[in-house]
């Protein structure tokens, strides 16, 4: 699960909310500009200051390879999930989003740095063997990362494209299974380990002891302890449960697990990042924690979206070891204004059950939930906000059903929200077509409200 900020509107006399959104664009303004002077400005100048004499085209070359192997490095840090980075930049999909473009920018590195001719005379290498044999590892490993990367974003191609190239994803719509795709990301770190050893022993046109190589070799050191924990680190965060209950629900397969010693501490809204210690549910994967007891006890409700999922519906058996490590993500209402409009769609009730669970009498916040779903079959967790509804009188819900209520729409939006939906937050989590065209008509209508949050499903 993604979980996204969309500021639309604000009220000019909101001073709070208009210094909450200015705080986050502060901070992802600053954290991409991190990433920019650490990646590509830093090492660019260094080799500019310790190059010497160049000629343009071997500058061009030795900024672009010196700058793909530092975002490479940075990527490798992003892929550790760190907690503080994490919930300082508003969420794990703005490092995501951080991620991909930086995988893309390397890409194009990388091209320029082998692509453009370098020609330079001078330079350290401990033997002239290791020197040509670093430069055969580097031609190795470039087209290594070409296919790599380029596989990895088949889950990105259009549609259109994935229509005519059959795949072993099934039906669920990608080319890519997910599996492979991780293994894709995982081949990725053997590779800058291999770019690592070409950078410590290539003949470079500056002395081994100048500020760029010490720059360049710390960055190595950084990424391969990334990327090294990012393999066996989760052996120390991930925690240990006893699934205890699996529902075959005609949504979504329900899960309870306890944890057999400490568990995680789940915030409302959060997901985490499970696995099970049972044949083809070793992966793992992240999914919305739709519940968590005082005894520690969660509760996770998966759809089958996909391979994954299915097979956790087909396989997963009370007594088995559940592995659990968060939690992660920002998608939470208690910040948010004293009016707030939840809409769920289909499975994307699961943050929302976890939500209306943490409302007690004394909430002051005025919420309504919309649920959206096919059929009454497909209703998950009733009974949970009929409860909530009981315990906190400024929470209401209504289920639409769309085979006999229609196409959830705008107006039938508004209709439902007992205050005007400008003056409100939305939180949503469903499909993002359903999102975007709900968004739209909102703009449209002159109604889109204060702020809009919302979870973004991609898990199979």
């Amino acid at each position: 699960m993604l979980s996204k900020l969309d500021l639309m509107t604000v009220k000019p006399d909101d001073h709070r909310n208009v210094i909450s959104k200015w705080n986050r664009c502060m901070k992802g303004f600053f954290w991409n500009l991190l990433v920019f002077l650490f990646g590509i400005a830093v090492p660019t100048f260094l080799i500019l200051l310790g190059g010497g004499r160049l000629n343009l085209e071997t500058t061009i070359a030795l900024s672009a390879g010196a700058s793909a192997f530092s975002l490479m490095a940075i990527n490798l840090f992003l892929s550790t999930r760190p907690p503080l980075l994490e919930r300082w930049i508003g969420g794990l999909d703005r490092l995501y989003v951080t991620h991909k473009w930086t995988g893309i920018s390397v890409l194009f590195l990388a091209i320029a740095h082998e692509r453009i001719g370098m020609d330079f005379e001078k330079g350290q290498v401990a033997t002239v063997g290791l020197a040509a044999l670093a430069v055969e590892v580097a031609e190795v490993a470039f087209y290594m990362l070409l296919v790599l990367l380029l596989v990895s974003w088949m889950k990105r191609w259009p549609k259109l494209i994935r229509r005519f190239m059959p795949w072993p994803g099934g039906g669920n719509g990608d080319l890519l299974p997910y599996a492979l795709w991780r293994w894709t990301h995982r081949a990725l770190g053997l590779v800058f380990m291999a770019l690592s050893f070409h950078q410590l022993f290539v003949r470079v046109p500056f002395e081994a002891n100048t500020v760029a190589d010490s720059y360049l070799n710390s960055m190595a050191a950084f990424g391969i302890v990334c990327f090294l924990y990012t393999q066996f680190g989760w052996l120390l965060r991930r925690r240990s449960y006893t699934v205890t209950d699996v529902t075959p629900h005609p949504a979504a397969t329900i899960i309870q697990a306890t944890p057999k010693r400490r568990g995680i501490s789940a915030r409302p809204g959060a997901f985490a990042v499970i696995s099970a210690g049972r044949a083809g549910l070793r992966e793992p994967h992240p999914f919305t924690v739709s519940g968590a007891s005082e005894d520690g006890g969660l509760q996770f409700s998966i759809r089958g979206l996909g391979d994954y999922t299915r097979r956790v519906r087909e396989r997963l058996q009370v007594g088995d070891t559940l592995y659990v490590d968060g939690c992660y993500g920002t998608f939470d209402y208690r910040k948010g204004p004293a009016r707030q409009l939840w809409l769920a769609g289909g499975i994307g009730i699961t943050p929302f059950l976890s939500f209306a669970d943490n409302l007690t009498a004394e909430e002051q916040r005025e919420i309504m939930l919309v649920y959206a779903v096919t059929t009454q079959d497909e209703a998950v967790g009733l009974e949970r906000l009929d409860a909530a509804a009981l315990r906190c009188r400024g929470f209401s819900f209504v289920v639409h059903q769309s085979d006999t209520d229609g196409r959830l729409t705008s107006e039938k939006l508004a209709e439902y929200a007992p205050f005007p939906l400008r003056d409100a937050g939305l939180w949503f989590c469903g499909p993002a077509p359903m999102r975007e065209a709900i968004l739209s008509q909102l703009r449209k209508d002159g109604n889109a409200p204060r702020e809009v949050h919302f979870e973004q499903f991609e898990f199979r």
